[in-house]
Order: C-alpha cells, then sequence, then structure tokens
C-alpha cells in the first residue's frame, strides 16, 4: 500500500512540472515570435465579433433613449387665443383649416377679475348686530349680512365707487376692506405648426380683435 501511495505522489509531481515546462515553453515562443506588421487585421473569432456588434448596439440604444432624434431642436408652434366663447374659436379654426394648417383645441380656466368688494371679514354673530347697528344709526342701510357673519357693504364694477364706498364706512368707524372680485371663466386656445409664407395671413386674422392675440408656443 505504502508503495501505491509512494507512485501517485511521484506522478502529480511530474505532470506538474510538464505543466510549469509547457507553459515557459510557450512564452518563449511568444517572445521569439516577430511582432505583427501594423498591415495585418489581428485575428477576430466570430463570437467576438457578434459580441461587438452587441456592445455597438447597446451603446446606440443608451444614447438615443437620452438624446432622442431631435431632442438639440427647438420646435416652434404658435397658438390663437384667448377666446371666451366656444363658438368663436371653432369659427377662427375654420379660417386656419382654410390655410391648409392644423390646429389642435386647448382649454384653461383662469380667474379674471370681475368687480371690487367691499366688506367686513368673518365675525361673531353679535358682533355683526352691533356694526350694523353703526350703520343704521347713521341711516345706512347699503349692507346686509351673509354667510358667517360676514358684512357686506357694496359690490362695485368701477374701482373710484369702490373707494369712495370704502372711505365712507371707514369714517363711521367700520374697519372695513376692499378685496378685488373674480370669477372662474373658460378660455380656448388654437395651436398649430406655421407654415412659411402664412405669417402676414395670420396677423391679418387677429387685426381689430384687441382680445385675441397671436404669440409663440413650444411644441408639444
Amino acid at each position: 500500500m505504502r508503495h501505491v501511495v509512494y507512485l501517485l505522489v511521484m506522478v502529480n509531481l511530474g505532470f506538474l512540472g510538464w505543466n510549469i515546462f509547457q507553459s515557459q515553453s510557450i512564452r518563449q515562443v511568444e517572445r521569439d515570435m516577430p511582432p505583427i506588421p501594423a498591415t495585418v487585421a489581428p485575428l477576430v473569432t466570430l463570437q467576438e465579433k457578434e459580441q461587438a456588434a452587441a456592445d455597438e448596439v447597446s451603446v446606440i440604444e443608451i444614447v438615443t433613449v437620452n438624446e432622442p432624434p431631435g431632442a438639440g431642436t427647438n420646435l416652434v408652434c404658435q397658438t390663437l387665443g384667448p377666446f371666451l366663447a366656444r363658438q368663436a374659436m371653432q369659427e377662427m379654426e375654420e379660417k386656419l383649416v382654410a390655410m391648409e394648417l392644423e390646429p389642435q383645441q386647448r382649454e384653461t380656466a383662469r380667474q379674471r377679475p370681475i368687480g371690487y368688494w367691499v366688506h367686513l371679514p368673518e365675525m361673531a354673530r353679535e358682533e355683526a348686530r352691533r356694526q350694523a347697528q353703526i350703520l343704521d344709526d347713521h341711516n345706512d342701510k347699503e349692507y346686509f349680512i351673509g354667510k358667517d357673519n360676514v358684512l357686506s357693504l357694496g359690490a362695485f364694477k368701477d374701482m373710484k365707487r369702490a373707494q369712495k364706498r370704502l372711505k365712507h364706512v371707514r369714517k363711521l368707524g367700520l374697519d372695513a376692506q376692499l378685496e378685488t372680485r373674480y370669477r372662474t371663466v373658460e378660455e380656448y386656445w388654437l395651436d398649430f405648426q406655421p407654415e412659411s409664407g402664412a405669417g402676414e395671413q395670420l396677423t391679418g386674422l387677429v387685426e381689430g380683435d384687441p382680445d385675441v392675440w397671436l404669440q409663440d408656443r413650444a411644441c408639444y
């Protein structure tokens, strides 16, 4: 049995020595070989070619996602509006279509001032009655007590009339406030990409209507 173990050890040592000799011989042959001329293309396997092509496609896909075609181009569209009535917007849309444009409707909402309000803010019911009594004592009946005991002293379309009312009630000792009244209104716009040579025609469409104008807008 001992001889068998010795034999296996000798075989393994011999195999290890042979591998070391082969490795050194290959490196020596590589050093002794003349360099490959610059004009000679290196040998590339089919698998290496396929991997290089796949890597190139991946790089192109990443660049396309981060910088899509046309990303560096600023496209400018135009918009016409605002139209307060849908019918007026539709009539203008027909004119743009006749000019071979392709308008897209857009609807927005905004707060528009509609007048001014003089009032005393929310207070206790007893305090509201006390303030109202001051007005009664001066024979001033232009008020009413509304929701949450807000004492309304008048709504006005004209700023001068609102300021005159504010000045009057303050002389009576009431700490009144003046606020702008707003109303939410719907507005309509027509967005389109302009065609060359249509500038003068588009300008002519809005002449005579100061509430509607033509302006540039980023394309979406």
